[in-house]
């Protein structure tokens, strides 16, 4: 018997094999053969290999791997003959959206690894204010997992550190898969974790995004404005999540209405040691330093030269000065522990090869911009800003079932650039909310692999019930992001 489920085991896997070279097969024809393909409208030969590159690299990244196409879409964009090989490095590794990731991951890594995340969620959890109040400790609970969302290097882990606290207060008092309060809370923990997602503005996939706006607008995109937007418009969304529960869906919440803080406080955590207090400070102090040259005039000493280096220059000191400080004999950041831990090279090498295809994209000399320009026209042009602003709500939150949304941001950023302008809108705005609606990831495994990851949680939830709540979730984001996204916007830029 063993032995037969070896055999169909090493099938089942020479199976996904043969597709694994299949689809890489397909994925390197089309970033090598497209560009062979008779020009199409207003796009000029180059512009058809640098459009081939791009698509083959959505295909491989979709279906087969982040890392190694990565590499070759790099590699095609110098046998392409659009730039030589000093020149597409600068315009990939050289740019300092890639490099502010990179440190990015390994200082929130830091602070995850010491557990400071801990300490922020057990004050959530211990507020008075959930005492017996199921609604309210459902609102806090995922709004605890928005807030370390926005807080980690990458969400997975705070997703998956909420996930096990949920299961064991749900196992407590006898919830199971196919309850409905299971499956709502456990979307619902979903929907926090990617609100803050693109609640930062420093890492992951949004700053991937703010990359591609600032290299189109020349110049750079204002960090409170763009926090300020997404902790009340994801604030409002977890609120509204919340209502639904109370009023909407209406589980049997008999089980949890005893709910109180002495739940989380049986398992005591340990006054937070030197290096958690130093982390923690570390923690607040990067977010007001990069915050700042908003808030106060570059006039001011000091002001100046935090604008002057950036939030790259800022992570970098940081990282320089955790690593000089020592606690017990040792660094208070070790960078080659927290680098092999912390870093995702997926992310890094798909942010540096989206820098290097989105600057070659929006070349005049391609002609790809006036192509999308032209044959979107009929969709997003002659319409009133709001009109358009809802067009483009529907549009990004739907793409992003289907297609990764730091390429689609890149993609579409300079087509928004021309429409948002031509409706009369702000384009600093407008970018702002296509990177939130882009992040409503969460309907089909291919959304993002945190929906992957969602669907594969078969034990205590089924993918009936994801879609189920993950269509409600996605037709609540659009209506909120066209009703209250588009007049806050108004109101903050």
């Amino acid at each position: 018997m063993a032995n037969s489920n070896t055999q169909t085991s090493a099938a089942g896997q020479s199976k996904k094999d043969l597709l694994q070279y299949l689809a890489s097969t397909i994925g390197i024809l089309i970033t090598f053969g497209f560009g062979y393909l008779p020009p199409l409208d207003r796009i000029t030969p180059m512009g058809m290999k640098v459009l081939g590159i791009f698509l083959g690299m959505i295909f491989l990244w979709s279906f087969v791997s982040i890392l190694w196409p990565s590499l070759l879409g790099i590699v095609a964009l110098i046998i392409s003959g659009y730039a030589p090989l000093p020149k597409v490095l600068q315009l990939s590794f050289g740019d300092n959206i890639p490099t502010l990731i990179l440190f990015a991951m390994v200082l929130f890594g830091a602070i995850q690894h010491v557990g400071v995340t801990r300490y922020i969620s057990r004050w959530f959890l211990t507020r008075r204010i959930i005492n017996g109040k199921p609604v309210m400790f459902s609102f806090i609970f995922i709004y605890a997992t928005y807030v370390l969302a926005a807080l980690s290097a990458n969400i997975l882990p705070a997703l998956l550190f909420m996930w096990a606290i949920l299961y064991s207060v749900l196992e407590d008092v006898g919830y199971k898969k196919g309850d409905r309060y299971t499956a709502i809370m456990v979307v619902g923990t979903m929907f926090g974790a990617i609100s803050g997602q693109a609640a930062k503005p420093f890492t992951g996939s949004a700053l991937m995004i703010i990359g591609a706006y600032e290299k189109v607008a020349n110049a750079e995109l204002d960090y409170l404005q763009y926090m300020l937007f997404g902790f009340l418009l994801c604030s409002l969304g977890i609120v509204l999540y919340a209502l639904l529960i109370k009023f909407v869906f209406r589980p049997d919440m008999s089980r949890i209405k005893d709910i109180s803080i002495e739940r989380f406080l049986k398992d005591k955590l340990p006054p937070m040691n030197a290096t958690q207090k130093i982390m923690m400070t570390a923690l607040f102090g990067y977010l007001i330093l990069v915050l700042l040259p908003s808030i106060l005039p570059k006039s001011l000493p000091g002001i100046g030269l935090l604008s002057k280096i950036g939030p790259l220059g800022v992570v970098m000191l940081f990282v320089i000065g955790l690593s000089i400080c020592r606690v017990d004999h040792r660094p208070v950041l070790n960078f080659k522990d927290m680098a092999g831990k912390y870093i995702i090279w997926d992310v890094y090498f798909l942010v540096a090869m989206a820098m290097a295809v989105s600057t070659a994209m929006t070349q005049d000399s391609t002609g790809i911009t006036d192509f999308l320009s032209q044959n979107l026209n009929p969709l997003l042009g002659g319409h009133s800003y709001f009109v358009f602003a809802v067009i483009l709500i529907v549009f990004c939150c739907t793409i992003t079932q289907f297609a990764n949304n730091g390429v689609m941001g890149v993609l579409f950023m300079p087509v928004v650039k021309i429409f948002s302008e031509q409706a009369g809108g702000n384009f600093e705005a407008t970018a702002t909310l296509l990177i939130f609606a882009l992040h409503v990831a969460i309907l089909t495994p291919a959304a993002s692999p945190y929906a992957a990851v969602l669907y594969g949680n078969k034990d205590w939830i089924s993918q009936k019930d994801v879609v189920h709540y993950g269509l409600i979730i996605f037709v609540m984001c659009v209506v909120m992001y066209a009703l209250a996204g588009i007049p806050l916007l108004s109101l903050i830029y």
